[in-house]
């Protein structure tokens, strides 16, 4: 499924504003765009969901 996320003028320059905080890599300049957090949001959500699994896979030891 799509999953669309709207921000404000005002939510949008805070998160400008911001791009140096946002961007993963300190030598990437220029400001976030929506393809930007898109990809980012994509990368962080697949990596949360690979610690789950990988928690609900391990066994405890006893």
């Amino acid at each position: 499924p799509d999953v669309t996320v709207s921000f404000t003028d005002a939510q949008w320059a805070r998160i400008v504003a911001a791009s140096p905080n946002i961007k993963d890599n300190l030598d990437d300049t220029g400001d976030v765009d929506a393809s930007y957090l898109a990809a980012k949001w994509k990368k962080d959500i697949s990596r949360l969901v690979q610690m789950y699994e990988k928690q609900q896979a391990s066994v405890d030891d006893f």
